[in-house]
């Protein structure tokens, strides 16, 4: 009796260490930063990554609602997403950048052509938008790693 309760006890210990132990399929997630053309961080850059239309041929229901995500870059031109699911995605970037310029209206001297005064400073706000596209593979890993976190650097044009 003794000896079966003993074993009952290991064999529970061993399920339990085995059951516990195992590495749990842990959700991909995308980490994406954005750089303008001269290679400076993107803040406030919208970014948004969803499903493409190749995801969905292999007869696989994709849940739109939790694979398409967007979100806003932050003063490093960085957010991240959190999927359940392995998928192939289309990732959007568009950034608005707005430059102000002072402008002055100016009185020139016409015989060398040096400025004698500078009147009527205005400023001048332009905004530009840029854009870029790329299509991102993630995976679901079955591990306890950093193997399902995704990097891209997405450089705006």
């Amino acid at each position: 009796m003794k000896n079966l309760t003993s074993f009952k006890l290991v064999l529970s210990l061993f399920v339990g260490v085995i059951a516990f132990s195992c590495a749990k399929e842990r959700s991909p997630s995308l980490h994406i930063t954005v750089l303008d053309e001269n290679g400076i961080p993107a803040a406030g850059a919208t970014v948004h990554a969803w499903p493409s239309n190749d995801a969905t041929k292999m007869g696989s229901t994709v849940n739109e609602a939790e694979m398409d995500k967007t979100g806003t870059t932050d003063a490093a031109g960085y957010v991240k997403f959190d999927f359940k699911f392995s998928a192939v995605l289309d990732v959007d970037v568009v950034y608005y950048r707005t430059n102000q310029t002072i402008v002055y209206d100016t009185v020139w001297n016409a015989i060398d052509t040096t400025i004698i005064d500078q009147i009527n400073s205005m400023i001048v706000t332009s905004t530009d938008s840029l854009s870029a596209h790329k299509v991102v593979k993630i995976e679901s890993v079955r591990q306890r790693s950093e193997d399902n976190d995704y990097r891209e650097t997405i450089k705006l044009r």
